[in-house]
């Protein structure tokens, strides 16, 4: 997941990626032919280069995740205690862990593999709250999911833009608000290459949307982790490590649910908290011919720098998004 705080003077440093976001964002939905998206892009620069993996962490951000206490090692009174897991039926036996990941790593690797480039219309409820003020807004975009392998390992790139096809401008949003995307690529925490990243803890079955799922707990290690959320604000970009609990159908072993928080707060730039729970579904993309379990709701709250922050995202409307390119040499 990524999150960025509004600081509306200077809006070109707190988006992320702007300039290929604003050039992928700009062709978006030019036209609807056979229910799929088809774009059109001329390109005036030159060739893009492979994209390099994330640097590893600086040792003052691993101190800050080396001692943090996980859901890992909660005892029983902590398990009791979570709102999460009030009516999971509880094992102290770890035996099933082993299978229950190599079965989700397969699932999440079939997702990946082959597949398409997605958009579909995101419906955003915006909530701030501080000890002066509050702001609400709704708003609708376009929302862009395509694969983009990093280093071997799966990644999806995600973008936004305006229900038009525009790039996505945040200078109309209120400066209380953050803006908070990437949550397709939630579900590759449970990637194989992921899964060498983690600690895992086996917690138990619990029944929901009426099946059946393994409770899987698991808690990034700052030493081997390649991936995290990622924060964004005033120009400065910081990598969080997250830990999180996981709902997997028994039966067909698709993530239904993940919900993750902080693995420890990033006081250092004013994040005190951050949740996320991102609830999967099968959907068919018009002009796909299988379904894909993706994001349907997604609901975040964060507390940054004194301000209570509340968004809930939903996604419809699913559609195959195809880009056309032409490379033109500069000069």
């Amino acid at each position: 997941m990524t999150i960025c705080r509004l600081d509306l003077g200077n809006i070109q440093a707190n988006t992320p990626h702007v300039k290929v976001r604003a050039l992928v964002s700009s062709l978006v939905m030019a036209a609807v032919s056979i229910g799929a998206v088809t774009a059109r892009l001329q390109q005036t620069v030159a060739p893009s280069q492979v994209t390099e993996p994330p640097p590893p962490f600086l040792l003052s951000e691993i101190n800050i995740y080396q001692h943090a206490e996980t859901l890992i090692d909660w005892s029983p009174s902590q398990i009791h205690g979570s709102p999460f897991l009030r009516d999971v039926r509880l094992t102290e036996s770890q035996d099933q862990l082993p299978t229950v990941l190599e079965h989700v790593g397969q699932t999440v690797t079939l997702l990946f593999h082959d597949f398409p480039q997605v958009a579909c219309d995101e419906e955003v409820n915006f909530e701030t709250e501080s000890a002066s003020q509050g702001a609400t807004m709704l708003q609708k975009f376009r929302y862009i999911v395509i694969p983009q392998p990093l280093g071997g390992a799966p990644a999806f790139e995600e973008y936004r833009t305006d229900l038009k096809g525009n790039p996505f401008d945040a200078s109309g949003f209120h400066s209380l608000f953050i803006i908070t995307y990437d949550f397709a690529s939630t579900c590759l925490y449970l990637s194989p290459a992921d899964q060498r990243d983690s600690r895992f803890r086996y917690f138990g079955i619990q029944k929901i949307r009426k099946r059946e799922c393994h409770v899987v707990g698991f808690a990034q290690e700052p030493e081997r982790a390649h991936r995290g959320g990622k924060f964004r604000a005033q120009g400065k970009s910081v990598v969080m490590l997250l830990q999180g609990l996981a709902w997997i159908d028994s039966e067909s072993f698709q993530v239904l649910r993940i919900k993750t928080w902080l693995l420890a707060p990033r006081t250092d730039v004013g994040l005190s908290s951050l949740t996320s729970t991102v609830d999967f579904s099968p959907v068919r993309p018009t002009g796909s011919d299988k379904a894909l379990w993706l994001p349907r709701d997604v609901t975040v709250e964060a507390i940054d720098q004194g301000i209570r922050a509340r968004n809930t995202h939903h996604y419809s409307n699913f559609k195959l998004f195809r880009v056309e390119s032409t490379i033109k040499p500069t000069g």
